[in-house]
């Protein structure tokens, strides 16, 4: 076969509708590939490492004298988890309310799943105040309400879920 000069290859190609298409949106992409990673990605790992930066700092002033980070005394958590379960409290008590008012209790467990978790975060803000209140830690009552408000959060996600799918 004898062989083809590069000005004749190039009409060849260009002869050839698709394969034209296919080689131009080809060239398109690799052009745009370069611009999206300086669009996209780079930012993101920028701020990434900010944020880490700012995170390691705050970490370091978080210590007190004695060097423990007070994230990790339980009884500085009982607060946040007083705080977040309450919140989340009238979140369940909207879902049962709102789908009452609808009438579309009857059709869905969504609302028996958010009593559950109602119940969870109920245990949950109990510990958590009794822990606050006392002042005294004990490590029941931490893993107690530790466990049920993960349980009482998990509980309202799948109620979420369940009353997206079925209503």
């Amino acid at each position: 076969m004898p062989a083809v000069p590069k000005s004749r290859q190039t009409a060849i190609v260009l002869q050839d509708p698709v394969r034209a298409w296919l080689v131009s949106v080809r060239v398109l992409v690799l052009r745009l590939a370069q611009l999206a990673m300086s669009v996209f990605i780079e930012p993101w790992e920028a701020a990434g490492t900010t944020l880490k930066a700012a995170l390691a700092k705050m970490d370091e002033m978080s210590r007190g004298e004695a060097g423990l980070a007070v994230e990790n005394n339980p009884m500085r958590r009982h607060p946040h988890v007083l705080n977040a379960a309450t919140n989340l409290l009238g979140i369940c008590f909207i879902i049962i309310g709102g789908l009452k008012l609808t009438n579309q209790n009857s059709k869905t467990y969504s609302d028996e799943i958010a009593w559950a978790a109602a119940f969870f975060l109920v245990i949950s803000i109990a510990m958590s105040y009794f822990g606050v209140r006392e002042g005294i830690e004990r490590e029941w009552r931490v893993r107690i309400a530790d466990w049920s408000f993960l349980i009482g959060i998990a509980a309202l996600i799948v109620s979420m879920v369940i009353a997206a799918y079925q209503l």
